[in-house]
This record gives C-alpha cells, sequence and structure tokens, in this order.
C-alpha cells in the first residue's frame, strides 16, 4: 500500500514536468524575431485579439458551468474559468490531449466541495455539446463554402464529397442525440481492484456515457443551453481569424472566418496527440487559406504566427491562473482546519 502511495504522489510532479517539457520545446520552436514582426504589422490591435478570445472562453466556460447543475452554486463563473484555462492549457500540451486536460478539470474542482462523479460528468457533456455545437458550425461552414459563388469554381469537382461529408455530420449529430434521448440505461460499472488499464478506461467511458445521457434526460432545457453557448463560443473565437485578415488588408466575410476556424480546428483534432499541434496547426492553416483563395506565404506565416502568439499570451495567462488558484486551495484548506477546531 506504501509504495502505491509514493508511486501516486510522484504522478502530479510528472505530469507537470511533462507538460512544462512541451511547452519548452513549443517556445523553442518558436521564432520569437518573426513573432515581434508580425506584432509590430498589427500593433496595438493584437489586444483585439486577446478580447476576442477571452470572450470565446467565456462562453466556453459559461457553457460548462450550467451543466453542474445545482452544484454550480458552490463556483461562480470566474472561478471556474481560472480552472477552465489551467485544464486547456494542459490538455494542449499533454500527450492524453483533452482526456488529461478534462480529467485535471474535475480533479480541480474538488476543493470547492462539488461531487466528482458530478464534476466528470459536467466536463464530459459540456464537452459533448462543444464538440456537437462545432460539427453544426462546421456543416453550415461546408453548405457556406459550397453555395458560395466566390469558391464555386474551386470546388465543383468536389461537391458530391461535399454533399456527402454534410450529410454524414448532419446523420451523426441527428443519431447520437436520438440515442442519448433513449429511455433505457446501462448499469454503472465500477472497477475492481485487479482490472486492467484497457478495462479501466473501457468503463470510465461507459460511465460517462451513462453520465451524458442522465444529464440529458434530467434536465435536457440546460442541454441545449450549453449548446447554445458552447455555438456561441466558437463564433466569437472563429472572429480571430476574421480580424487578422481584416488587418492583412483583405476583405472576407465573417462566414469566411467561421469556416477557416472551424475546418482549422477539425484539421487539428487528428493531431491531437502531437502536444501543441506543432506543425499540424500551421499546416492547417495554409491549407485553409489555399481554400479561400489567400495562397500568399507572407499571410500565411503572419496568420500563424499571430495565433501562436495569441496561444503564448494564454499559456502564461494559464500559469499565473495555477499559481493563484493554489494559493486559493491553501486558503480554504485553512479556513476548513480552523472550522473543524472550533467543533
Amino acid at each position: 500500500m506504501g509504495g502505491k502511495l509514493v508511486n501516486r504522489n510522484w504522478v502530479k510532479p510528472l505530469v507537470l514536468c511533462i507538460v512544462i517539457s512541451f511547452i519548452v520545446i513549443f517556445l523553442v520552436n518558436t521564432d520569437i524575431d518573426s513573432t515581434k514582426q508580425a506584432l509590430r504589422s498589427v500593433g496595438f490591435k493584437f489586444i483585439y485579439l486577446l478580447i476576442i478570445t477571452y470572450i470565446a472562453y467565456f462562453f466556453g466556460t459559461w457553457s460548462w458551468h450550467v451543466c453542474l447543475g445545482e452544484e454550480r452554486k458552490k463556483i461562480s463563473i470566474f472561478q471556474l474559468f481560472s480552472i477552465r484555462q489551467i485544464g486547456e492549457t494542459v490538455g494542449q500540451f499533454n500527450p492524453t490531449s483533452v482526456v488529461g486536460g478534462d480529467i485535471l478539470k474535475a480533479n480541480l474542482l474538488q476543493p470547492y466541495q462539488i461531487d466528482k462523479a458530478k464534476a466528470l460528468s459536467s466536463v464530459a457533456a459540456s464537452r459533448i455539446t462543444a464538440v456537437l455545437s462545432q460539427i453544426l458550425l462546421f456543416l453550415i461552414a461546408c453548405l457556406f463554402l459550397v453555395f458560395n459563388n466566390k469558391h464555386l469554381a474551386w470546388v465543383s469537382s468536389w461537391g458530391f464529397g461535399f454533399a456527402a461529408l454534410i450529410f454524414l455530420l448532419l446523420l451523426i449529430q441527428v443519431l447520437f442525440i436520438i440515442w442519448i434521448s433513449k429511455t433505457h440505461s446501462l448499469e454503472r460499472q465500477q472497477n475492481s481492484a485487479d482490472a486492467s488499464f484497457i478495462r479501466k478506461l473501457k468503463n470510465r467511458i461507459q460511465n460517462l456515457i451513462i453520465d451524458i445521457r442522465i444529464f440529458y434526460k434530467n434536465d435536457r432545457k440546460m442541454f441545449w443551453y450549453s449548446y447554445f453557448l458552447a455555438a456561441i463560443h466558437w463564433i466569437i473565437g472563429s472572429l480571430e481569424f476574421y480580424l487578422i485578415l481584416i488587418f492583412l488588408g483583405f476583405d472576407i466575410s465573417i462566414l469566411d472566418g467561421l469556416l477557416l476556424d472551424m475546418s482549422v480546428i477539425v484539421f487539428k483534432s487528428f493531431g491531437a496527440f502531437v502536444p501543441g499541434q506543432l506543425g499540424i496547426e500551421e499546416l492547417g492553416n495554409k491549407l485553409m487559406l489555399t481554400l479561400v483563395g489567400i495562397s500568399s506565404a507572407t499571410v500565411w506565416i503572419t496568420v500563424s504566427i499571430l495565433r501562436r502568439a495569441r496561444q503564448i499570451v494564454w499559456i502564461g495567462i494559464g500559469f499565473m491562473l495555477y499559481f493563484f488558484y493554489q494559493k486559493g486551495c491553501s486558503a480554504c484548506r485553512e479556513v476548513n482546519i480552523r472550522h473543524k477546531n472550533a467543533r
């Protein structure tokens, strides 16, 4: 037993070292001089990009907050914002990607006396509403690409493929909603002490799916509320692409920005196992910019650098929020100890 406890004590420092290592690799592979030059090209307007992403992250946090149900009374949206940002930072630079980040989010809720099962189910539910709303917006962006005359010549030979993709995405979304709304339920699985890693992972996924179905059946209004807020999160986040290209002198529409952002996010998901999606995001930017008729290498590099610069700023904010979170947790523990001693 003592050996197990010792091993567990090494888990958090090990994960932290892995995350920091990948962030260092990310920073080393970032051309600081080019970043400065790109920042000078937009000047103080870079602040607008940070404001846009903050608003997007806030709506993403709000979408998660409503999934907590009655437990949300124990934590404010701004406190949850800090936890979400910490989890997203770790998820981005963790080999397990969003899985590790989402589990961390649930663990960071424990000092607020939020039930662990509810914390895990809320994270899963908010992730599902985010993915479903993202698929819908990607579908809208694809429709825009197919029917917009400006891009029609490029996609005319791929019309059938795009139509098939659009139909598939729509079908997946409809079938999933129908599936989670079914009345029958599965039995929650308990992990035995000698269960294998694969068995534990399978049981955890099954239990999370059950929690999502329970959440949907018990409070459909909150499910769709979270879905709506997640959609706003994606729409506002896509304005980053739109603003960068406007700053660089291109006349594009907001739907163009939505198409670019949603497509790059989908592209990045295939390389989620790559910490920070180094190279994956840049390739996605290149392909999507070409898709909307912007083939300039200079523009592609500038767009990629500005998006990475924004990312670096939020990495720093994530670390600062973790520092304040730790201080806040220490204060909470001291208050709890005093309260117990007073009894």
